[in-house]
């Protein structure tokens, strides 16, 4: 792939890579270092993508390797040494609605990505694939390194769990 090309790649997919981030760490500045080190490792491997495969997903499945390297350290050091982190929640887009509809659905989005936030990672990891960066199940298989058909009941239970989860609240899905 040319420097134009990958140049073309950041263009046209950055901004959904970074949403991809965002989603996944659950904070802007964590998303921020995800998103650049997507990009340093993406610009190393520049010459393996294939621009007739899709060239996206292949950048997500960078991110989604350095996500689990970086979890799988931030594990370790929590071992070691403990500690608490507060993360801000993400900004929920306004829609065109009254006042107390909005707040509504705005606690209802807060709740949701709460749980989402609390899944366990094998459950998390598809759902933010599939829902945030539209990714479709084959590719998500391909991009985890586990069966198509590992990534649907994942799904499934991700959703059960969810469900499950928001009834608590009083929400019926």
């Amino acid at each position: 792939m040319t420097e134009q090309e990958f140049t073309q790649l950041v263009e046209t997919h950055g901004k959904s890579i970074y949403s991809f981030c965002c989603a996944l760490t659950g904070n802007r500045p964590e998303a921020d270092d995800l998103y650049q080190e997507t990009m340093l490792k993406a610009v190393e491997r520049r010459g393996k993508i294939d621009s007739s495969a899709s060239p996206k997903n292949f950048l997500i499945g960078i991110a989604v390797g350095l996500y689990r390297n970086h979890q799988k350290k931030s594990a370790n050091r929590q071992r070691i040494a403990p500690t608490v982190e507060l993360a801000p929640a993400l900004d929920a887009a306004p829609a065109e609605s009254s006042l107390e509809e909005q707040f509504l659905e705005d606690e209802l989005c807060r709740l949701i990505r709460q749980e989402t936030a609390a899944l366990p990672e094998k459950y998390r990891l598809p759902v933010y694939l599939l829902y945030t960066a539209e990714i479709p199940v084959g590719e998500i298989a391909r991009i985890m390194r586990i069966p198509k058909g590992t990534v649907k009941s994942r799904l499934h239970k991700a959703r059960m769990l969810l469900k499950a989860r928001l009834e608590v609240y009083g929400y019926d899905g």
